[in-house]
């Protein structure tokens, strides 16, 4: 099992603007065996609209300077987040990436997520995450610390607007494909120093809806569960995890519990009897 000393729980759904998201969180909360301490965020249901081109911005902002604040005050070195939408973990990885230097984060993602408000075709903050963390967006949702493209590899990522094409481009990026993450999960880690800090961002969009159907952005031609499992424990014995957020679970869809079981085993946060079993 993944030791850490602190769990979020946070219920955040107006960053994908999809109620449905909320009870994912609680979802998790009840699979994933408490580590450390758990803190349950309450989520502010105010009134939603959009502000300068930003879905729900002002609630999301609030909610985020909620969690940076709860960051301070408890320093983790290690946390595991339980979302909510993609908006959900923005503070614990911008306070990890602050404790350990040079943390490389896998955006483990059918997404990139790296919209801006003005490249964005629907405003919603969770296909801005990613993008923030590198520096840019709307400015009461920056946080202080930066990412640079160098740290970030995006993984099964399939669905890009053209801003985020060409970001990804000129940045350089890293892009584990669906072809190159099927053909070996294990060249995820092909580059990266063994041992060093890691966060993993596990929006479970990335499998492949027809093996997973319980998530709030079906996308198809995904890998299979047991590919992206795979190269999940493949990141969790190659470096030092000091962070981990699963996202956009909507358990209220009609699926199969067993693959979610397989993705939270592959990142040590089930026992592997239990993920087994749920097979």
């Amino acid at each position: 099992m993944w030791q850490r000393d602190m769990d979020l729980v946070v219920p955040l759904w107006q960053g994908g603007d999809d109620v449905r998201i909320a009870a994912g969180a609680s979802a998790l909360a009840r699979l994933v065996p408490a580590s450390g301490s758990r803190m349950h965020m309450a989520v502010s249901d105010g009134r939603r609209g959009a502000t300068d081109g930003v879905c729900n911005l002002e609630l999301v902002a609030q909610a985020v300077r909620q969690m940076r604040t709860r960051m301070l005050r408890r320093a983790p070195r290690r946390v595991l987040t339980l979302g909510g939408d993609c908006a959900s973990d923005l503070a614990a990885i911008e306070h990890l990436a602050r404790r350990h230097p040079g943390m490389v984060v896998y955006w483990v993602d059918a997404h990139a997520d790296l919209n801006t408000p003005a490249s964005s075709p629907t405003g919603r903050v969770h296909g801005m995450a990613l993008r923030l963390l590198l520096g840019e967006g709307h400015p009461a949702l920056l946080g202080e610390s930066r990412l640079v493209p160098s740290q970030v590899t995006l993984v099964g990522a399939r669905s890009a607007d053209p801003g985020e094409v060409e970001f990804v481009r000129a940045a350089r990026i890293d892009v584990v494909d669906t072809t190159r993450l099927t053909a070996d999960p294990r060249s995820v880690v092909a580059g990266r120093s063994p041992g060093t800090p890691a966060y993993v961002h596990l929006d479970m969009d990335v499998c492949d809806p027809a093996e997973l159907a319980a998530v709030a952005c079906p996308t198809p031609m995904g890998p299979r569960v047991g590919s992206v499992a795979a190269a999940l424990a493949s990141i969790t014995a190659h470096h030092d995890v000091v962070g981990v957020g699963v996202c956009e679970y909507t358990p209220t869809v009609e699926h199969d519990v067993g693959a979610v079981h397989t993705l939270l085993g592959a990142l040590g946060l089930m026992e592997a009897e239990q993920a087994t079993a749920s097979r």
